[in-house]
């Protein structure tokens, strides 16, 4: 599967002279922005149906919306991507883009609506409710519909247009998989699946089955992403600090800051890996922090909940800082 990002040139360089679309996920970079934003990018490349106001040889960039340097936060997707041999190396980062670049160049935003570059957009998927602050171009073609993943909405693209070849697998794929995660596996409890998400997945599978017997089942594929978007072992105590963070400001010149990091373990095993100390300080001055709350999370034996544990305090003392 071309993602179209070639050797970590610049895009800059790459398309200086030959017209460029950015599809733009949006920046929580989950399992549904950074595969929806490859596999629209697919489809438009490959396919050639494309939106409107694009030159028919455009070519399509998908941009994961965080600095390369996070990737490997996005356990989930860096798991499902490694699984269809999409290494980092074929991907392309926000802060890879110049702001000319972004300025000069159409956009497609993907799993968001709302953004400084509305001007730019020619086309939108996001499956959320239209936010009354959302700014849209008049000739954008917006496909705003509420569903449990925006992933529906792009396999759908390829359903209408029938690009369901053997070439678009691992596309379908991707897609599935991410359906099946966002939906939390058609979970009647979790209630995020809507007849449209039951019934585009039916239809991917159906031509996934169609072209191999061995598709993963439901339920097994659903525990793999689980597994691995809660597998923070490869992580280091800086990645962890960034993996889940808030920023608060407690004056109203915002100069002095608390920092929340959260992270899929307690606090204790936090603390006693391997230059955590170091690493906590290097953040609080990258982030001017005064405060860092440390929020883990623990998995009761009795019958496997996982609980947040509370806030342990974390003061940080620095020439810039208050304290």
């Amino acid at each position: 599967m071309n993602t179209t990002a070639m050797d970590r040139q610049k895009p800059d360089t790459i398309y200086k002279y030959e017209p460029c679309c950015i599809v733009l996920g949006n920046e929580s970079c989950d399992l549904d922005s950074a595969v929806s934003a490859v596999s629209l990018a697919y489809f438009y490349q490959q396919s050639k149906v494309i939106p409107k106001n694009c030159e028919t040889n455009t070519n399509f960039l998908p941009i994961l919306n965080i600095p390369r340097r996070d990737y490997p936060l996005k356990t989930e997707v860096h798991y499902l991507f490694k699984q269809y041999a999409i290494s980092e190396d074929l991907l392309t980062f926000r802060d890879e883009l110049s702001e000319e670049f972004l300025q000069n160049n159409k956009l497609v935003l993907v799993d968001h609506h709302v953004s400084a570059l509305w001007k730019n957009a020619v086309a939108i998927y996001d499956h959320r409710p239209r936010d009354v602050m959302a700014k849209v171009a008049d000739d954008c073609n917006v496909n705003l519909h509420v569903v449990g993943s925006c992933a529906t909405l792009i396999s759908e693209l390829f359903i209408q247009n029938k690009f369901l070849g053997e070439d678009e697998q691992i596309a379908l794929e991707l897609l599935r998989s991410t359906i099946v995660l966002d939906t939390v596996n058609f979970s009647a409890e979790a209630a995020r699946a809507t007849p449209k998400d039951i019934e585009i997945c039916s239809i991917l599978e159906d031509y996934l089955k169609a072209m191999d017997n061995s598709l993963i089942a439901r339920n097994e594929l659903f525990n793999d992403l689980v597994r691995a978007r809660s597998d923070v072992s490869a992580l280091t105590p800086a990645q962890l600090l960034r993996k889940d963070l808030k920023l608060l400001a407690n004056d109203k010149a915002g100069k002095f800051k608390i920092a929340l990091p959260g992270f899929p373990l307690p606090v204790q095993k936090f603390i006693e890996k391997p230059n955590a100390a170091e690493d906590l300080q290097q953040f609080a001055k990258e982030n001017a922090c005064g405060i860092i709350l440390l929020m883990g999370m623990f998995v009761d034996a009795t019958d496997n909940s996982v609980h947040r544990e509370e806030p342990n305090l974390a003061l940080h003392l620095h020439q810039d800082s208050p304290l």
